[in-house]
């Protein structure tokens, strides 16, 4: 998959965040000849690896994931999506890997993982920003929104940019991931939604997909979000074949029904005051083709018109326009 870098697209956020790493690095370890750095130093560079190798073995390497940030203890990486099957495959690669990378890597140090996916779409409901990395770099005067779609428009410049996405989808996206346990991988609602779509219809490869781990975890309110209105946090549940967990579905077992989930979605992504939207332009379904406007283009067009005005007046002789304004008598 090519990465779109202009034009309206869609991007998966994907997190996967160690578990009991604060207590870990406190932790006595007298005569241990294994710093406690190495387990870190290991995870920045053994979770990508586990995560191409997950990926090859799912042949699904028309998905691109780039890293987009650390965060301490937490690594998160992005991917274009351009279909419902795509953001499925995505979230499939990545909880296999974090299963992998549980049980092969941190098998000896009491340490878990623990992740979740969002998604947000650009330029609009979501933007993206370029932030200078040197203050004394930044001198213009000129419009602060022209001057950064100018940056996202020229080609990179990562030495003097820090290039950054903000918008409501990645606000919503933090908190959603932020409710993640090692069994429960917490989704978007717009994540969910693309996967619950995929148990109805077969798209290219004929069958549908298994969403049977896809539940509704809670309904709580995020702050800011959606107006304070209760938010349905979705999750696949990453322990949903053991015996124990079978055992306790049938105790409630609605919060595994596919039909409802994918009805609670379609009621709350069809709410004209729903704040977020996905653009995939090989939606199988048809529901996400659309493109989405962007929000800035007025505003850019109107600067643009301003900026050739003042251009003009500054080229212009003096006396031109009050020539203009005042034209000879007779």
């Amino acid at each position: 998959m090519t990465t779109e870098t202009s034009g309206c697209h869609s991007k998966l956020f994907l997190s996967c965040d160690l578990t009991g790493s604060t207590a870990f690095k406190q932790r006595p370890n007298p005569g241990s000849e294994t710093p406690w750095q190495k387990v870190f130093l290991q995870f920045y560079r053994e979770f990508p690896q586990q995560l191409y190798l997950e990926q090859k073995a799912m042949g699904a390497e028309h998905i691109e994931f780039k890293l987009w940030k650390p965060v301490g203890d937490e690594l998160i990486f992005t991917c274009d999506v351009r279909s419902e099957a795509d953001i499925y495959d995505a979230v499939t690669i990545w909880h296999e890997t974090m299963s992998a990378y549980k049980n092969n890597h941190l098998d000896d140090t009491q340490l878990g993982v623990k992740g979740g996916a969002f998604i947000a779409t650009f330029p609009g409901p979501d933007s993206q920003s370029t932030i200078p990395r040197d203050p004394a770099s930044e001198t213009s005067g000129r419009d602060v929104v022209v001057l950064n779609q100018e940056a996202i428009e020229a080609p990179p410049a990562h030495q003097r940019y820090l290039y950054d996405y903000f918008g409501p989808s990645i606000d919503t996206g933090f908190r959603v991931i932020s409710k993640c346990t090692e069994r429960y991988m917490t989704l978007s609602l717009e994540v969910a939604y693309a996967i619950s779509l995929l148990h109805f219809d077969k798209g290219a490869r004929g069958e549908s997909r298994d969403v049977s781990n896809l539940m509704l975890l809670e309904s709580l309110g995020l702050k800011g979000v959606w107006g304070g209105r209760t938010y349905p946090l979705f999750a696949l549940d990453l322990e949903a074949d053991s015996a124990i967990a079978a055992a306790f579905r049938q105790f409630s077992p609605w919060q595994y029904d596919t039909a409802a989930i994918h009805d609670l979605c379609k009621a709350l992504y069809s709410d004209v005051a729903w704040p977020f939207k996905l653009h995939l332009p090989d939606s199988t379904t048809g529901l996400f083709s659309q493109v989405q406007p962007d929000p800035l283009a007025q505003y850019l067009a109107n600067a643009s018109i301003a900026s050739e005005g003042a251009e003009t007046l500054a080229t212009e002789p003096p006396g031109a326009q009050q020539l203009k304004e005042d034209p000879p008598l007779g």
